[in-house]
């Protein structure tokens, strides 16, 4: 089975409706990520303090670095000192988020709240909080980026176009989750978009779409 047909048969077993497009169809939607510019940063569709400079022209993983940590079972701020580097080694700016309504402030990413609070299967839960996984970030060389307003998220695009993103519109958001980083990083295709819809059923009552961007044919 191939990334596609994993993608919508994980998806479409939970009752999302699953549309395959690709490259051509999304016209300038897609734009190259920006080498030692770009974040990998959270999937959320929010609009962010970071923005500029090439910034949202990153790798969009679940909470940023902590989808990699998570997945390996890395659940101390030493191991997740180290995934930082590994990010930046690969071109990356390594990062996590908050936002303006949570306190503290860095539990303001969804995903790090739920795997913090052991809502996703099959993760260890962490042994730092969200503000020591700041911290380790930071002091590593990362970043760290406070999101605004309300989520408003209307499906999410999981794209499989390597070495390519979708910037976050405020204005029009979606959920966006690079696929191909993830292969990148090692994750099981399979486990990680479970874990992405996971992630969106307990933050969004409505988002029940996905949008999967693949390559051209050659």
């Amino acid at each position: 089975m191939d990334a596609v047909q994993i993608i919508k048969a994980v998806l479409e077993s939970r009752g999302w409706d699953v549309d395959v497009v690709t490259q051509s169809d999304v016209g300038n939607e897609l734009v190259p990520v920006q080498s030692k510019k770009g974040m990998l940063k959270c999937v959320d569709g929010r609009g962010s303090d970071a923005d500029g400079e090439g910034a949202m022209a990153g790798p969009k993983m679940l909470g940023g670095v902590y989808a990699i940590a998570s997945m390996r079972n890395v659940t101390d701020a030493a191991g997740l000192a180290g995934i930082v580097n590994e990010v930046r080694e690969k071109g990356y700016i390594p990062s996590v988020h908050g936002d303006e309504h949570a306190s503290p402030e860095c539990m303001g990413c969804g995903y790090f709240k739920l795997w913090s609070q052991g809502k996703l299967a099959g993760l260890k839960t962490p042994d730092f909080t969200s503000e020591d996984g700041r911290k380790a970030v930071t002091d590593a060389g990362g970043a760290y980026e406070k999101l605004r307003g309300d989520h408003a998220e209307s499906h999410v695009v999981i794209n499989l176009v390597g070495g390519c993103t979708v910037e976050p519109d405020h204005d029009n958001q979606k959920f966006i989750a690079d696929g191909w980083a993830a292969v990148e990083f090692g994750l099981d295709v399979a486990a990680y978009v479970t874990l992405a819809a996971s992630t969106v059923e307990q933050l969004s009552e409505t988002c029940r779409s996905a949008r999967v961007i693949v390559p051209d044919a050659s």
